[in-house]
Order: C-alpha cells, then structure tokens, then sequence
C-alpha cells in the first residue's frame, strides 16, 4: 500500500489504543478486551483501505481526462492558454487604458468622475495569469526549438518526430 496506507496506519494505530483504554473501563473479561480490540482494529482498515481506493479512483479519472484531451482531434484544449493570456492582456488594457482614458475625457467635458473604484488587478489575478503566461510560453519556446521528450509530447500534445515521419 506505501506510503499512503503508512499516513492512516499510524492514526489509525492510537485510535485503536485510545479506544482501547475506554474499552478497559467498561468491559470486564481479557477475551471480551481483546476481541473488542481487533473488531475496532479492522473496522479501521477497512475504513482506510476504502479511502485509498476512492482516492485512486479520483487520481485515475482526472489522468484520464487529461489523456484525452490530449489525445482529441480538435484541439482548442491544447490552445486554451492562449485564450487566458489574451483575454488577461484585454482585461488589463481595459482596466489600466480604457477606464482612464475615459475618466479623463469625461474630466475634460466637465463631468465629474471618482476613478477611484478603478483600482489595481487583484493578486491573484497577476499570479494565476502569469503563471499562465510564463508557463506557455516556456512551454512554446521550447517546442519551436523541437526538443521532444516524453514530458514536451505530454505538455504540448505534439506526437514524436519519428510517428511524423512514417
């Protein structure tokens, strides 16, 4: 089982004590004890062994939406960091140009404007969008140099360059 199975044994292990010593307060006889004891003991590993296996089926499901999404013709999934990274560089130039730029129009006309709600991008929105970006472009740079590894096949889609050739 690894080292999944070592992380619940060990709880496991002082739950099983712990309940153990409630269990000598209220039940008499050695056999009664022990017999207690070792029903908790399974009841436990059945309990971790059914999380386990729901927990590889769930690891197993999303591998096999990312296989196929890899592996489908069209392939606007393959593209889809392209389309954060322009749709971030136009919410950017709306929030950094195009309110502005109006503000000082409407400044201009005689209006009065409050820029203030036009305040900076969250956070997370620089950090989710340039992880993003940094990472397709890593990812585009070195697919035109044509390095193909299993992991450059994996992240870009792309098929060896010796399948190509047959």
């Amino acid at each position: 089982m690894g080292w999944f199975s070592d992380l619940f044994t060990s709880g496991a292990g002082s739950l099983v004590s712990s309940i153990g010593e409630v269990a000598d307060r209220f039940i008499e006889s050695p056999d009664d004890k022990n017999a207690f004891k070792l029903q908790m003991q399974t009841l436990i590993q059945q309990r971790d062994s059914e999380i386990e296996q729901s927990l590889r089926k769930n690891l197993e499901a999303k591998e096999r939406v990312l296989v196929a999404e890899l592996n489908q013709g069209d392939s606007y999934t393959k593209r889809a960091r392209p389309t954060v990274v322009y749709a971030g560089l136009i919410f950017i130039a709306i929030n950094y140009v195009v309110f502005p730029l109006l503000a000082r129009i409407a400044t201009a006309t005689g209006v009065t404007v409050d820029a203030s709600p036009l305040a900076d991008l969250p956070g997370d929105f620089w950090l989710a969008w340039g992880g993003i970006c940094a990472t397709w472009s890593i990812g585009r740079t070195i697919e035109k140099r044509g390095t193909q590894t299993p992991l450059t096949q994996a992240a870009t889609g792309s098929k060896p360059v010796t399948s190509l050739l047959k």
